[in-house]
């Protein structure tokens, strides 16, 4: 439901007279109490990304208000005549948990959409790599705790949603050839600014779209010199069946620049770490595709993915390609019943296969070029009782089992310490009220 504000405010400020457009405000509030508990980590275990051994942490617990995606968006949509449409959107986050959070700007974009050809818009968004995960989610989208975005989109190792405040450039702050050491950016369920895309109308049950950021931060590093320029593209297309209750859908997603595998190992990956070397430039990509099926009242869908991280590095250090790739899949399914919903599903993320150059071994003294122990799985349900057309209650959980060197976390504002190899898990109750 919409409430329907006319501008005046707006209008007043210009002098030639004009009909003042409509404004929409609307949003959603999603928001309640949580606990997550990460168990001890585990001890002494070494991979080509940990040589150490010296993961052993104590157990934690963590609770607060996750407020999950609340937001309240101010839009506009104007009809220009001739099919032609300009569509405005403001979105604001309402993370209201905080007497010191402020309201920021969270999916907002101004484009034209046509009748028959679909529509392109520019701004900041979430875009279709992230929305064919979260639209098919049977725990509200992936609200929060318990959501797909908690294993899929992500390498793990405590990442979850990666949302830079900037664009991709944000990721390349990793560096290369020496600059200072960063995280980079490895998540493929992210929102980014200086974007701008395309999705297509409907045509019988197909659509798609195609997106990109802007290269707008190419950039000399040093000491060694050379380049780098943090952007990123994807393409995605889905069908849902008009007259079979089938769903399909497949995406592709690239990183240039954005370092990736600094966020997985940063005394490895990106910059490679001040010992051990440096990289040129980094390529990542993630692809997804799913199938989804109803079944009278139950929507049921499996996932795959797979997300590879290469970093290129630099002649000087011996060159060669130092590559991170992981495989996952998931089951779930919504069940709608005559107070609400039921959902549940089911994620597994594979070992993770790594390959190095002999130089990098060397330099690094890598104890063991495999990447195992690096797998976990995740289960999770919920549930939401309908209170109202605008208002439900709702209840979610998830468990986490990591391997030894690995940690999947989890979503929605409380979040234990990355305790790797542990246990996480974690519950929340709240009430959601869309207006």
């Amino acid at each position: 439901m919409k409430k329907t504000l006319i501008a005046l405010a707006v209008g007043s400020a210009f002098a030639a007279p004009a009909a003042f457009a409509d404004v929409t405000l609307s949003g959603s509030i999603n928001a309640g109490p949580a606990y997550v508990h990460s168990g001890d980590g585990s001890t002494n275990a070494v991979n080509a990304i940990n040589a150490t051994g010296n993961t052993a942490q104590t157990g934690t617990g963590v609770s607060a208000i996750n407020t999950n995606y609340s937001n309240i968006t101010i839009g506009s949509l104007e009809d220009l005549g001739g099919g032609l449409k300009l569509d405005f959107a403001y979105q604001l986050t309402a993370n209201f948990q905080s007497s010191t959070n402020a309201a920021t700007n969270r999916n907002s974009h101004i484009g034209l959409v046509g009748d028959s050809w679909g529509g392109i818009w520019y701004g900041t968004n979430e875009n279709l790599y992230e929305s064919y995960y979260y639209t098919v989610d049977p725990l509200d989208g992936a609200a929060g705790l318990g959501g797909n975005l908690q294993v899929l989109g992500t390498p793990g190792y405590g990442n979850v949603f990666d949302n830079p405040g900037a664009d991709a450039s944000a990721c390349g702050a990793v560096g290369a050839n020496g600059t200072a050491a960063g995280s980079g950016c490895a998540g493929f369920y992210r929102r980014d600014s200086n974007s701008i895309w395309y999705n297509s109308p409907n045509f019988n049950g197909f659509s798609g779209g195609a997106y990109a950021t802007l290269p707008i931060s190419a950039r000399t590093v040093s000491p060694i010199g050379g380049s780098i320029n943090p952007w990123l593209w994807g393409i995605g297309g889905k069908y849902v069946g008009p007259s079979m209750p089938l769903q399909a859908w497949i995406a592709y997603e690239q990183h240039h620049d954005m370092f990736g595998f600094g966020a997985i190992s940063p005394g490895l990956g990106g910059w490679l770490g001040n010992a051990q070397g440096g990289a040129d430039s980094s390529s990542d990509y993630g692809l997804q595709l799913g199938v989804g099926y109803t079944f009278g009242d139950i929507f049921a869908y499996v996932n795959f993915e797979q997300l590879k991280y290469k970093d290129n590095v630099d002649p000087i250090f011996g060159g060669g390609e130092a590559t991170y790739k992981r495989n996952a899949w998931s089951i779930g399914a919504k069940w709608n019943i005559a107070t609400g919903y039921v959902g549940a599903q089911f994620i597994d993320a594979l070992n993770a296969s790594c390959d190095f150059p002999a130089g990098l071994v060397t330099a690094a003294a890598l104890p063991t070029t495999s990447c195992d122990k690096t797998s976990a799985y995740m289960f999770a349900a919920g549930y939401y009782h309908t209170l109202s057309k605008q208002t439900q209650a709702y209840i979610m959980g998830s468990y986490t089992n990591n391997g030894d060197l690995q940690f999947y976390s989890t979503a929605g504002g409380a979040a234990a310490p990355v305790n790797l190899g542990a246990s996480v898990w974690g519950v929340t109750v709240g009430l959601k009220h869309s207006f």
